[in-house]
Parts: C-alpha cells; structure tokens; sequence
C-alpha cells in the first residue's frame, strides 16, 4: 500500500469518525460531570490528587482529567473539552492504523473498519440514552489513551523500535496499570534490553516525581483496587444472575464506584475468576514463548485473558481490545464476534437501571449474551497460539537462537 494510499485512507477514516463522534459533544456524562470535572477543577485549584479527592488512577492520569479543566470555566465547558481531548485519542488510533501497520490495502482497511463499527456499536450512537451515559462512552472515559498506547506500543515493537515501544508501554502502565501484562509478551527475542530500560523509565520517574512534587502520595488508588468486590456484569457473575431469574436470590450492591453482586458464593466466585485470570495469564505465556507465538497475537489474548475474566468488567474495557484487535485479525470471525459483544453491550447498558433494584431478564439476558460472546472472542484469540507447533526442549528459552 503506497503512502499516497494510506494518507487518503487515514483522511476518510478521520472524517467518518468525526461525522459520527462530533455531533455527540456536550452530552451529559455521568462521570465527566460527576467524578472527572470536579476532580479535575479541585486539582487545578491545588487539591492534592490522592489525598483530597482519592483519586483511583495512576499518577499519569492525572494530566488527562487536568487537561481539560485548562479551558474555560465550569462543568458544561469541561464536559467539552474532555469530549474534544477523547475525540483527539481516537483520531491518533485511526492514524496510527492507517500509517503505521504493515500489510496490503485490505488489511488496513479491515482494520479501521473494525475499529470504526466497534466505536460506533459501544458508543450508543445507534441505540442512544443509556442508562449510564447519554454521552458516547468511549467519550466518557479516558481509556482511549490506554488503547492508543497498546496500539502504537506493539507496532513499534514489531518495527524494532526497543526504547520506543517500551516507553509506550510504560507511559501506559503510568496512565491505568493494566498494560504492564504485555511487557512480557513484547520482551521475547528482544536484543537491547538496555534500551528496553531506559525507554520504561522517564513515564515512571515522571509519575513517581508527580506525586513528590505535590505533596501526595499514591496508597488510596492501590486500596482501592484491592477492596472491589464481584461486579454484576462480569462473567463469574452471570451465573447467579441467571440463577436469580428462576428463583435464587441475588442483588446489586453499590461500592467502589461500581454495581457488585450480593449472593451467597459472590465471594468465591471472585477469588475463582481471579485464580482462572491469573492461572490463564501464566499458561498462555508460557505456550506463546514456547510455540514462538506473533507477539501482538500473545499480546492480544493475554489483555483478553484479563479483561474477560476479571472480577471488574466495566463496559469501557472493551475498548482497550479493540484497536489491537482491528490491527491483529482485521475482519476475521475473532472480530465479529469482538463487535458483537459491543453491540449487545449497548442493550446491556439500557436495563442499568433496572440492575440497579433487581436483576431481571432485561438486563441479565444481555449480559449472559454479551459475556458468552466474550468467551467465545477469548478462545478465538488463544487457539492460534495452542495451534503452533512448539519448539524443542530448550530453544525457545530466553538467551537460546530462535528459529522463527
């Protein structure tokens, strides 16, 4: 594909998504409103992140909810903005699929096609004024950046840019922390492991001089974290949920900014899906490494690992799979079903309401639908990495030559 062909490409993608996405700024966001523009304005007037306002994030973060209190005054005007500052994010995805991915014409197409219907189908444009948010949610949160620096992280990898991909990454871990499960993905065959240090540490001394620099410190966001309990929309919690419906009971409790799942065996339940998270996480590293996997392939299935099974499965996490997966299978059945979920993820989000004071059908059955898609996409983007056949005894280990 020629650069005169991925310049036009990357121009018509940028004017679909601003066609669908600008028309939606200015709606009224939940958590713009009520977490993000007060945060972000009581930090500007000097509240101290962590201990004033318990701020959940990585210090990183911080200049993204900042960021948009800088213009203007008031709530409507840092609505605008933080909307403006995520349209920004998605424009970046869509010129980084489009320039920056190598293949023929059809593949980058495929990609920000996938890409494009994937923000459109979580974005409520189609099936407006959930219960969460009227505005897009992919507007109303700051995972964009996350999916963005994913993205751009493993294609430099797979371009042999060691201090570029690593700081990346790191820049991402510094934003949401989610992103240092790739580092290990990434780091196979890699051959400056010193360069691979330097580029992680800048976004990492910046965070960590951040937060010395005004007086903080960080412990509340780890606290927090660690204290959640068993969300109502994730697949551990589909069972009981779908048990209540013929009897059983099971409620929607609210803490840590979250709807949680009261039941007897919640708990066990939990510490399952953390074991089968973790348990997933280590098994197929260790066969991507053996059978040599394509690392955005391994990258890819060890984010899903974690965002399926996760005892906290907020709507938006799916966003930080779907430009990696754009890039990785394009139009393929892993993506179909991928849009899927996020389609039915919208008609999930219709019935948050009604979750809220009983888990009926109208939100139990979509999101029984929408977590079965998920497991469907998860073993879809593992089993190209059980299918290789793996290397013998020893070659694949770290310092051995590689025969890929």
């Amino acid at each position: 594909m020629s650069r005169r062909d991925r310049i036009i490409t990357a121009l018509v993608a940028c004017a679909i998504n601003l066609a669908l996405l600008v028309p939606t700024v200015g709606d009224t966001s939940t958590l713009i409103d009520g977490d993000f523009g007060p945060e972000g304005i009581a930090i500007e007037n000097g509240a101290k992140p962590y201990a004033d306002q318990d701020f959940e994030y990585p210090p990183l973060a911080v200049p993204l909810i900042v960021g948009p209190a800088l213009i203007g005054d008031g709530e409507s005007s840092y609505r605008d903005a933080f909307e403006w500052e995520m349209i920004a994010f998605s424009l970046a995805i869509v010129l980084t699929l489009a320039l920056a991915m190598q293949g023929p014409r059809e593949r980058v197409w495929g990609a920000l096609g996938v890409y494009t219907l994937g923000i459109l189908a979580l974005s409520g444009i189609v099936l407006p004024d959930s219960d969460i948010e009227q505005a897009p949610l992919a507007l109303a949160r700051f995972d964009l950046a996350l999916a963005l620096l994913v993205l751009a992280a493993v294609l430099a990898r797979e371009a042999k840019r060691s201090a570029t991909w690593s700081f990346l990454l790191s820049l991402g871990v510094a934003v949401k922390g989610f992103p240092a499960a790739l580092y290990p993905a990434l780091l196979r065959e890699e051959g400056n492991l010193k360069r691979v240090v330097l580029g992680a540490l800048p976004p990492l001394l910046a965070a960590v001089a951040l937060v010395v620099l005004l007086g903080d410190e960080f412990g509340s966001a780890i606290t927090y974290h660690s204290g959640r309990d068993l969300q109502i929309e994730t697949v551990a919690a589909t069972p009981f949920e779908v048990g209540h419906l013929f009897g059983l009971r099971a409620e929607s409790v609210t803490g840590a900014g979250s709807f949680n799942l009261d039941a007897t065996g919640a708990d066990a339940a939990r510490a399952l899906s953390l074991g089968l998270m973790v348990a997933g996480y280590f098994w197929l590293l260790w066969e991507g490494w053996r059978r040599q996997a394509p690392r955005p392939q391994l990258a890819l299935a060890l984010l899903a690992v974690i965002v399926v099974l996760a005892p906290v499965l907020s709507p938006q996490f799916l966003i930080w799979l779907l430009p990696l997966s754009a890039a990785v299978y394009g139009l393929g059945k892993e993506n179909v079903v991928l849009l899927g979920a996020c389609a039915v993820t919208q008609l999930m989000l219709h019935a948050y309401d009604i979750a809220i004071d009983d888990l009926g059908a109208a939100f139990t059955v979509p999101t029984a639908i929408r977590n079965l898609l998920l497991l469907v996409y998860l073993y879809l983007v593992s089993k190209p990495i059980f299918d290789r056949q793996p290397l013998p005894s020893g070659e694949w280990m770290p310092g051995k030559a590689s025969s890929s």
